[in-house]
């Protein structure tokens, strides 16, 4: 049992007064001081242990520890559904760009006749100069005009925005009628205790900041896994089996989604996921190529995944899947990519697998 250092002090300052006083009485043939004493000192000791006994009482019971709410399952489907999200943010941005690539394109060649003009006009002043334009200045003019007829083709393009927003805008009278809907609705809600929209329950799942944390290290997981992997082509490499045919940027592509998503393979046949494990079966002991018989396409077993040519971010669980797979498997401690697919020109069984060809490569800086 603790006691503080007031409450020793108070019970030594007692003891000396009474120790000290003169003359010592006694008390039934003991000194008064010492019974005076060991009474004080029973007084403590049960005053201490009550308020120990009351202290305990009131101290709040400790919450017991919360059960998770989420099983595993439901939070590696979170993880790969934020990774699908995040692949879609980036295709969008990538059509995004695409999409008004081509629209100032089709400004420029709509505006042609204009640009022509105005480049003319140009040569013609700078002519009469004596000092004609050289074929730098030329281009800078048509690349300043082209910018122009965007620019012009941008600002009528807001401004119709602009107007069809206007316009879809309430007037005074239609906002005090929606108000006047929503307050008849609220009473309604009243009467009957039905919550508002606002505050119905969300079926939609929330991603919490330990999942959005796992699908950033997912991806920074994949990309050093590619960065490491062993046979990857050029991004302008041309490659092709039998007369299937995709590019190099395809290929990484596919092996980075193959280790993006092994965890948690996707599509929507639950039999068919992607990853999937590459059927290396060996061909056939009777092949008509005598350097391939009996033997497997790969050295070891691997994961294959679709690839998708002209796509931003490759298959992504939806849509079909094309005829060549990037097969990744490990030898020697290290990751390998093959291309694979069928080519039943080389054989008899339509179903076996053959490395890809690649075509000379043009420069390419990785």
């Amino acid at each position: 049992m603790k006691f503080s250092l007031t409450f020793v002090a108070l019970v030594s300052t007692a003891l000396f007064a009474v120790v000290h006083a003169a003359p010592a009485p006694l008390c039934d043939g003991e000194l008064c001081s010492e019974v005076a004493a060991r009474d004080l000192g029973d007084v403590a000791f049960e005053d201490l242990a009550v308020r120990a006994s009351k202290a305990k009482a009131k101290a709040p019971a400790k919450a017991p520890a919360k059960a998770s709410k989420k099983s595993s399952g439901s939070q590696k489907a979170n993880i790969s559904q934020g990774i699908l999200n995040a692949q879609k943010k980036q295709g969008n941005r990538v059509d995004a760009r695409k999409k008004k690539s081509a629209n100032n394109k089709k400004v420029v060649q709509t505006a042609g006749g204009q640009i022509k003009k105005d480049v003319n006009a140009a040569r013609d002043k700078a002519r009469a100069k004596g000092k004609p334009l050289t074929n730098a200045q030329v281009d800078k003019k048509k690349a300043g005009a082209a910018n122009r007829a965007i620019s012009k083709a941008q600002k009528a393009n807001k401004a119709a925005k602009t107007a069809k927003y206007n316009a879809a805008k309430k007037t005074p009278q239609q906002k005090k009628d929606r108000k006047a809907a929503q307050t008849a609705r609220r009473a309604e809600r009243r009467k009957t205790g039905a919550a508002a929209p606002a505050n119905a329950v969300s079926k939609k799942q929330k991603v919490s900041k330990q999942q959005k944390h796992a699908v950033k290290q997912r991806f920074q997981s994949a990309k050093t896994k590619l960065g490491k992997t062993q046979g990857l082509p050029g991004r302008k490499a041309s490659i092709s089996v039998g007369k299937e045919k995709t590019d190099g940027r395809a290929v990484r592509q596919a092996t980075f989604n193959s280790y993006l998503h092994s965890k948690t393979p996707i599509g929507r046949n639950p039999i068919n996921k992607q990853p999937k494990q590459f059927n290396n079966r060996p061909y056939s002991a009777t092949h008509k190529d005598r350097t391939i018989a009996g033997k497997k396409p790969l050295p070891q077993n691997g994961k294959e995944y679709p690839i998708k040519n002209n796509s931003p971010n490759g298959f992504t669980g939806q849509g079909s899947v094309g005829a060549l797979r990037a097969v990744t498997y490990k030898k020697g401690g290290k990751n390998h990519v093959k291309v694979m697919g069928h080519d039943a020109s080389r054989g008899t069984d339509p179903n076996d697998h053959y490395v890809a060809t690649r075509e000379v490569e043009e420069f390419d800086l990785e």
